[in-house]
């Protein structure tokens, strides 16, 4: 301890005890030199580093006094004066420092210490052993097999062989951490380091091949190859990871061979990944293969071309660009190859090829945990999956055409595409900082335990431990690996949200170079098309004209909308209709570009701009409302303005109307009507609250609406010279029941009565067609003719229909429901909710209908009548050729089996259970599961059923602007409806699996229940 000086305050006392055991194994001072300390302290983790010397030492035993000579340069007897080799002393701390599973197999086998000691400057990168073919020599020969053999077997078997493997393998490893740890600037080397990693990789498999080989297939009567794919097969494998690939066989392999071909597949994996004396080096994933795990191990080669020609999905092909032949049988491996690479490429020309790939790699975005997302160096935003899948999708765009592009690693990938004129050469550089960057990061993360990790570690000090593996100069402090590795994150995340559509804005308004290689291989604006293309528009040459006249010229709104449109955008593209969202975002700019608010918050407001891009991408019904009101834009600046509207403040509002423009008050009514369905619209398409509650806030609009134009027609028609009386507003339907979509017409009958004296007949006449005026008046000044959303009144519900007068006098419906009123009649007055009108009136309307809908009992006759009308309208309103499977209203296990089920419950039992006087189909259904009328499983099934259906008719139209009959079966439709429905994007056959499989329950309980089946 005596040499110890004042400098070594990083080391603490337990550290200074190994240091003293070491120099007493050594029998020289050589841990208590001030130089041997210097380098020290200049490690990661002094502490770790003088445990691990002294564990390695521990198990050199007797030869560890060689250690000592292989750091000595000098010829003194006193290691004091004598010179030492610090270059190769810092190399051993370093891995003693960083790597505890190193040290692990250094004690395992110190033997192998000696490799460690070597005097050369580099044990491994730059030397002839970082070879491919030097890689698989050592491990071919390490199990005795000959590499020269086009089909090595190993001469030794079993349990000693695999150990042999696994130790060869980590010799190698052993020298490459040496190599990466003392390095002066590590991201300069990154790519050499998963060079050789990838080739290690596959010296392994070929040596775990050779011991299969010799185990099961002696004789070699089986052509075999192994596929990398990942970034074994793009030569750019970190220390730990799974390693990606596939068996192929040749095309004549008989059924005998392929079993045989599976154990051989199966050994050699085993040999690898299982648990063993030696422990296992890593885990050889097949899961990429056809079918996944699901499918076979091991396929011919002709299988494998008729699986990609017939049924392989996108992100399959997209695998296969990184696909390299790495073990095994050399010609079936290039016969893989040279068959299958091609189709990529036609495969990357499918529609929709690069928005599902997108789609994945959102999924798996969004599928980080939210503690984990800010420490991901690997799957989170700006991270290493970011690069790499930039890098992919421009060459998926354009590798269709310029061959030069086509490679599977990604830091070559980005010299080509900058060479070839698809990215800035200045992007390309930041790309290609920040991915060696990370990758050194992640190899630092992995190094010490040599486990699968990609997590910046929260504690502050494997952080500072962390740093000081990554810097080699400088500040190594904890902070600046943050600062830097969010620095990287964030250019990336800014290119990543960019570099696909800057340079189409750069060729719609012709600045030169954009997306065009230096060789002129095609114009800039074919180049842009493409890319536009390939990213879901299906007008390319539209898109560019209208990105063209959005950002031409240098006014204000086009040097904003250069700013912000490259993420909308890609913002577009992630929706179902991005030409749609383009054209209402020009119109949308049109008419606010004078509005300076407007160019902020698209500037400074992410939130706004991106959920503007949601909105105009998902539905064509809340953009074309937001493009009569361009101005409520506003509100999407802060979700708090989406939120519903007190209705006392909203019942105020248009009492207020009412009483500024009485009878002019129906114009500024409908406005008020219009925004705040816009609002529940943007809503609902934004995911802000409860989607189960939109019928009835659509509902509650619809009534105030309605009342509010009652009164003002009123204002307008009625005369001094009218004769009192009393009108009220009758709901029905969906309307009644609270339950109205985008879609649904307001059901409406309407009842009147004078109020006084008895009339005499003309005045009756002149009354009656009084209120007739009123109502075809309110009918008319409802519906839309201008830029405010309209309300259809349909009266078709009243008695005799079309047939019956369309406004009766309450004694008039009194005398028809005595004499003429059928089951069909009672039951629709199940939805009767009186929503308009005279309170006095509306009373006495009620308390008419409820003994009809609310009957002592319900005669058989009845009830037969409702079943057979059930069964009629099955077969004769539902539209020819349509799938009753789909049908949203009338098809089996939709809105109508579930209303007619309820419906039917409360004719037979309202009367006796109060609670089933309601207008609410759900409410009505869980009142009778509560009574027991229905098992509760099976209410459930059916409110579930009933809302799914409900869920889909408003979304589609919210997608389309236009009602819909049936669950969509086009691709896009279906997709768009399942975003709008909160699945994740590509999950419309998701949604249409669940549609399915619920209204087919639904189904089977309304036959019990309803038809008693």
């Amino acid at each position: 301890m005596a040499r110890i000086t004042s400098r070594t305050s990083v080391v603490t006392e337990s550290a200074a005890r190994f240091l003293d055991e070491i120099d007493e194994l050594l029998g020289q001072p050589l841990a208590t030199d001030s130089r041997f300390i210097d380098l020290l302290e200049a490690t990661p983790d002094p502490h770790a580093a003088a445990l691990g010397l002294l564990r390695v030492l521990e198990a050199a035993g007797e030869s560890a006094p060689q250690f000592l000579d292989a750091i000595r340069s000098g010829t003194a007897e006193d290691l004091a004066e004598d010179e030492i080799d610090r270059a190769l002393l810092r190399r051993v701390l370093a891995v003693m420092g960083t790597s505890e599973a190193m040290v692990d197999h250094l004690v395992r086998h110190p033997e192998s210490l000696p490799q460690l000691v070597e005097r050369s400057p580099f044990l491994m990168i730059s030397t002839p052993a970082a070879s491919a073919a030097s890689l698989r020599n050592d491990l071919l020969a390490s199990v005795g097999a000959d590499p020269d053999d086009p089909a090595p077997t190993a001469d030794h078997l079993g349990e000693e062989a695999i150990k042999d493997l696994r130790r060869t393998y980590r010799d190698a490893q052993l020298r490459l951490v040496a190599d990466d740890l003392v390095a002066e600037a590590p991201e300069e080397i990154v790519d050499h380091v998963m060079a050789v990693l990838s080739d290690l990789a596959a010296a392994a498999m070929d040596a775990a091949l050779a011991i299969a080989r010799a185990e099961l297939d002696p004789e070699g009567t089986v052509r075999i190859a192994v596929i990398a794919l990942g970034k074994t097969g793009a030569r750019e494998l970190n220390y730990v990871s799974d390693v990606d690939v596939v068996f192929v066989l040749d095309s004549s392999t008989s059924d005998e061979q392929r079993d045989l071909a599976t154990e051989v597949a199966q050994r050699m994996r085993g040999i690898l990944s299982d648990a063993g004396a030696e422990p296992a080096l890593w885990e050889v994933d097949t899961a990429l293969r056809p079918e996944g795990k699901a499918g076979a191990l091991v396929r011919t080669m002709s299988e494998f071309t008729r699986y990609y020609a017939d049924i392989a999905k996108n992100w399959e092909f997209q695998a296969l660009l990184k696909a390299r032949p790495v073990a095994g049988d050399v010609g079936v491996g290039e016969e893989f190859v040279e068959t299958l690479l091609p189709l990529v490429w036609e495969a990357a020309s499918r529609q929709g090829f690069i928005d599902g790939i997108r789609s994945m790699r959102r999924r798996v975005v969004d599928l980080i945990p939210a503690a984990e997302a800010p420490r991901q160096i690997k799957l989170g935003r700006g991270g290493l999956r970011d690069v790499e899948f930039s890098a992919q999708l421009l060459q998926l765009v354009h590798g269709r055409t310029d061959e030069e592009i086509r490679t599977p690693n990604t830091l070559v990938a980005l010299e080509e595409l900058s060479e070839h004129g698809y990215i800035g050469k200045e992007d390309a550089f930041v790309f290609s900082a920040a991915y060696r960057f990370m990758r050194v990061v992640e190899h630092r993360v992995q190094i010490p335990r040599m486990l699968r990790n990609a997590l910046i570690p929260d504690d502050d000090e494997k952080l500072r431990i962390l740093s000081r593996s990554v810097f080699t100069s400088g500040s190594r402090s904890g902070p600046r690996l943050e600062e830097t590795r969010k620095d990287y994150a964030k250019q990336v995340t800014r290119l990543h949200d960019q570099i696909f559509y800057r340079p189409i804005l750069d060729a719609a308004v012709g600045v030169h170079g954009a997306v065009v290689d230096a060789h002129n291989r095609g114009s800039s604006m074919q180049a842009a098309a493409d890319r536009l293309q390939a990213f879901g528009y299906r007008d390319p040459q539209g898109a560019l004209s209208h990105i063209k006249a959005l950002t031409s010229g240098m006014s204000r709104t086009a040097l904003v909308i250069k700013q912000v449109l490259p993420a909308l955008l890609d913002w577009f593209s992630n929706g179902v209709s991005p030409d749609a969202a383009l054209l209402a975002f020009r119109r949308l700019t049109d008419s606010l570009s004078s509005s300076g608010w407007f160019l902020k918050m698209l500037r400074d407001s992410g939130l706004a701009a991106k959920s503007v891009a949601d909105v105009l991408s998902l539905s064509g019904y809340a953009s074309e409302l937001l493009l009569r009101q361009p101005a409520a834009v506003a509100w999407l600046d802060n979700y708090d303005n989406l939120t519903s509207r007190d209705p006392k403040a909203l019942e105020a509002e248009v009492g207020g109307l009412l009483k500024r423009h009485a009878a002019s008050a129906i114009t500024p009514i409908r406005e008020t009507y219009s925004r705040e369905l816009l609002r529940i619209a943007l809503r609902d398409v934004l995911d802000v609250g409860d989607r189960a509650k939109v019928p009835g806030d659509l509902s509650a609009l619809m009534d105030l609406a309605v009342s509010g134009a009652l009164q003002a027609v009123r204002m307008d028609l009625d005369q001094p010279e009218t004769p009192l009386y009393e009108f009220a507003i009758i709901a029905m339907g969906r309307w009644g029941g609270n339950e109205i979509g985008y879609f649904s017409d307001a059901d409406v009958t309407f009842v009147y009565r004078s109020v006084g004296e008895e009339l005499r007949a003309e005045d009756k006449a002149k009354l009656s067609k009084h209120v007739t005026k009123l109502a075809l008046g309110l009918g008319s000044r409802l519906k839309a003719s201008d830029a405010a959303q309209g309300i259809d009144l349909d009266a078709d519900l009243r008695p005799e229909g079309k047939n019956g007068p369309l406004v009766r006098a309450l004694s008039s419906y009194r005398a028809y429901y005595a004499k003429w009123s059928q089951p069909w009649e009672a039951q629709a007055l199940l939805r009767a909710r009186p929503v308009a009108g005279d309170s006095g009136l509306i009373e006495d309307f009620t308390e008419l209908i409820d003994p009809l809908r609310y009957p002592v009992e319900m005669p058989t006759k009845a009830l037969t009548q409702v079943r057979t009308l059930k069964a009629r309208m099955e077969d004769e309103r539902l539209p020819r050729n349509a799938d009753k499977r789909r049908h949203l209203k009338l098809g089996r296990g939709s809105l109508s089996d579930v209303e007619w089920t309820v419906q039917l419950l409360q004719l037979q039992h309202a009367h006796q259970i109060p609670g089933l006087r309601t207008t609410s189909t759900l409410a009505a259904l869980s009142v009778a599961a509560e009574e027991g009328l229905i098992p509760a499983d099976d209410a459930e099934e059916l409110a579930a059923a009933w809302q799914l259906a409900t869920d889909v008719r408003s979304a589609v139209m919210l997608y389309r602007g236009r009602t819909a009959q049936s669950l969509p079966e086009e691709h896009f439709e279906l997709e768009a409806t399942a975003r709008l429905l909160g699945y994740p994007a590509g999950g419309g056959h998701e949604l249409e699996d669940d549609y399915l499989r619920t209204t087919r329950h639904a189904r089977n309980i309304m036959e019990e229940h309803f038809y008693g089946f």
